[in-house]
């Protein structure tokens, strides 16, 4: 006798859902665009770099995905992502931004965390999945088997780069197939790619806080200078960060010395405007006798600590001294020069930044804090010209074009 084996589910409508497929592309196309140019407009408002992919399901992908839920049993088949969108964000923290404003704009039926139970073992890719309803976009009937709702993908750029790279590897291949070294190692990498997105996460976070801190530094001491509210001035508390960082970069992650701790103490309380701790401790390092560079950024930071606290005779004494270490040093010059207009000597103020200036004449903060040096003396003539010469090295500097405005107005 022979064997009979049972024959796969033959589908009979195949001809006649393909007509019904060419009959409701259109309107699914529209649809899709529609849904596109909204998500386009909600996003260009932020300050995220998404990429936006989109795409409607082929006949044939539709017809396999149809036939593969029905052999899997008598459930009504229902498909969800025949209309589908990513959007590929930078950041970890891009996506949740990105699913508040889809929350926001659009109803969303469901929401599908991939991967987020995968043990360390395991290995996809990570991804947001959320359903949005576009019932009413429909205008006559949908698609058999289709529900009217949209799937939107949130994605990482790396978590993209592993989907598009998983996709090839192992859904269109048998996964069976692959030994358990391969296995190992496709986990591993995964990991890494998860661990490559959270180290990318921590920088950025800590760039902000340090932006943050920068930021408030800045409005504290625009606080002390008396000009019009509009004109921003440099900030002495930050100016020497690239100089700072010469020196801090060579301290081990756990410090070793006496010094290298108290270098690290100095810097996170001066971040944080605590700025008698942060003095105290740059003594401290300065009774040490550090070498003559590291000495010359004690005393410059210590007077950026001291014209913090409004204390501009101890400022200059102590920009004074970092000088006779670092006589070159134009943000040395330039921090003094602010100095002394704060105290109204403003001769010496002018003799510090032009002499930055002769040592370096591409300094468009410079001339732009000579330029206020001017406004404070009333010779507005010279003051538009020191913003034109900031302008022209800076096209786009809104301080100088601010204070020309208003010189402009003065004249």
């Amino acid at each position: 006798m022979f064997e009979t084996r049972a024959k796969p589910i033959e589908i009979p409508e195949r001809q006649k859902l393909n007509l019904l497929y060419d009959r409701y592309r259109p309107q699914y196309e529209n649809i899709l665009r529609k849904t596109v140019r909204k998500i386009n407009r909600l996003l260009i408002h932020t300050n995220i770099e998404t990429t936006i992919k989109y795409r409607l399901k082929s006949f044939n992908s539709f017809f396999n995905k149809m036939s593969h839920l029905r052999n899997g049993g008598n459930k009504p088949v229902a498909i969800n992502d025949f209309i589908g969108i990513r959007v590929i964000c930078p950041f970890l923290e891009d996506l949740s931004q990105v699913e508040q404003i889809i929350a926001d704009n659009f109803i969303i039926l469901e929401v599908e965390r991939k991967g987020e139970k995968n043990s360390f073992r395991e290995f996809s890719y990570d991804s947001i999945h959320l359903l949005i309803d576009i019932e009413d976009e429909f205008d006559s009937g949908n698609l058999p088997h289709t529900r009217k709702v949209c799937e939107i993908q949130l994605r990482t750029i790396l978590q993209e780069a592993w989907a598009e790279v998983e996709h090839e590897l192992i859904y269109k291949a048998n996964f069976s197939l692959l030994n358990e070294s391969i296995k190992r190692k496709l986990a591993s990498l995964n990991a890494s790619l998860t661990l490559s997105d959270i180290i990318f996460q921590e920088i950025r976070d800590y760039q902000k806080e340090i932006e943050s801190r920068r930021q408030k530094c800045r409005t504290s001491i625009e606080e002390k200078i008396e000009i019009p509210s509009d004109i921003f001035i440099m900030d002495p508390s930050f100016a020497d960060i690239e100089e700072t960082q010469q020196v801090y970069k060579n301290i081990p992650i756990k410090p070793k010395s006496e010094l290298e701790r108290l270098l690290f103490d100095a810097l996170e309380e001066h971040s944080n405007n605590n700025f008698e701790a942060a003095i105290e401790i740059y003594t401290s390092i300065l009774r040490m006798k550090p070498k003559s560079h590291v000495r010359s950024i004690i005393y410059n930071h210590r007077g950026m600590a001291y014209f913090s606290l409004s204390e501009y005779a101890k400022s200059l004494k102590d920009f004074s001294r970092a000088l006779e270490y670092n006589p070159k040093n134009t943000r040395i010059l330039n921090n003094r020069g602010l100095a002394y207009r704060m105290i109204k000597q403003f001769s010496y103020a002018i003799e510090d930044l032009n002499q930055s200036l002769d040592i370096d004449e591409y300094q468009h903060e410079t001339l732009h804090q000579r330029a206020l040096v001017y406004y404070d003396l009333q010779d507005y003539g010279k003051a538009i010209e020191d913003c034109d010469k900031a302008l022209e090295l800076e096209t786009n500097y809104e301080p100088a074009k601010n204070l020309k405005s208003i010189l402009v107005s003065k004249l």
